[in-house]
């Protein structure tokens, strides 16, 4: 090789490590900047604010947002109406109710108190802290396809329609294959769920195949035709904006240990909520990583019984991050930004 050549490598070399040198140090500054601030406030019996947002201004931004969305009016938040009221077992397709899949076995049922009793991994406790009343059961076969039960459909009645989207809100992500069954239909893996009006209902198939698919989406369908309500998301949801809005990360829960699962950093004292306390979560992409919907904000409202519930909360939240935020400011138009270490969240 001659010496241009060499001055052409040599050059080509020193460009490569500059761009990289100056992409890390810009990657290395954004990160500086992108701190995780908290904000919240109390307007009445409500609660409201924002979670992981990078600076203190979009923080205080964001929690004007949801203060303006219709908290600070205080509107009255209407329950939705029940139009189908059956026990969950009437709903359960009957032997040539569609195609060739029949009943394998007579239907079972379950109530709260023995939900899930001889079930590994069935979860009770969050179908209870959605207010759970009764569930039914049954495996379907296919005569053509196996002589063994191919699907599991489970109907679960949760008392009202909000309770019903709240537990399908749970493991509902952005990210998420849907179906239109009468409803919004989650499709992960080997199951389908959906809600409508006041039942949640869940599907599995027990093994991977295209014709499997085929006949859960079928039962889906002729299940949530027999239920005449709208599938109508909770009104609480109405306050918090959807401009921006993560798609499908709208989230509804009436209970400490939901919240605390939605949101894993908040302080026992927080989630010790009452009886008739509900709330609701979404999530925000950041502007400066729009198409991440794992790591984004998370807006809030928590409505309590009464006022003087609200404010015990609301001080004692206030008292936490006071004592473990490594900054917190007040807002003049009412509450409080805080910048919430990553070395703080590590101790919890």
């Amino acid at each position: 090789m001659d010496g241009n050549g060499r001055n052409e490598e040599m050059s080509s070399s020193i460009l490569h490590v500059s761009c990289f040198t100056l992409y890390a140090m810009l990657f290395l500054a954004c990160h500086a900047e992108q701190g995780n601030y908290t904000a919240v406030s109390r307007k009445g019996e409500y609660i409201c604010g924002i979670w992981k947002a990078h600076t203190a201004n979009i923080a205080q931004k964001m929690l004007d947002n949801i203060a303006q969305k219709g908290v600070e009016g205080e509107q009255p938040i209407k329950p939705l109406p029940i139009i189908t009221a059956v026990k969950p077992i009437e709903l359960l397709p009957a032997d040539g109710a569609f195609s060739d899949w029949v009943r394998l076995r007579k239907p079972t049922t379950y109530t709260s108190e023995n939900l899930y009793k001889d079930v590994f991994g069935g979860e009770p406790e969050l179908y209870r802290s959605y207010g759970f009343i009764e569930q039914a059961n049954v495996e379907y076969q296919a005569p053509r396809l196996a002589s063994y039960p191919l699907i599991l459909v489970e109907i679960f009645d949760m008392g009202r329609p909000e309770n019903a989207f709240g537990v399908y809100s749970f493991n509902r992500y952005s990210q998420d294959s849907f179906e239109w069954v009468g409803s919004k239909a989650i499709i992960s893996g080997k199951k389908l769920c959906f809600w409508k009006g006041k039942y949640f209902v869940q599907i599995e198939g027990y093994e991977l195949a295209t014709e499997i698919k085929k006949g859960m989406i079928e039962l889906a369908r002729i299940i949530a035709n027999h239920i005449k309500d709208p599938p109508t998301k909770p009104n609480l949801l109405k306050l918090l904006p959807q401009k921006n809005q993560a798609p499908n990360s709208e989230k509804y829960f009436l209970s400490g240990s939901a919240l605390r699962q939605i949101y894993r950093q908040l302080p026992e004292n927080v989630t010790q909520l009452a009886t008739d306390t509900l709330g609701v979560t979404s999530a925000y992409p950041h502007k400066s990583s729009p198409e991440d919907w794992i790591y984004t904000m998370v807006g809030f409202v928590i409505r309590y019984a009464n006022e003087s519930e609200a404010k015990v909360a609301y001080e004692a939240y206030r008292n936490y991050l006071q004592a473990h935020a490594t900054g917190v400011t007040p807002i003049p138009t009412g509450g409080l930004v805080a910048s919430e270490s990553q070395k703080e969240r590590a101790k919890q």
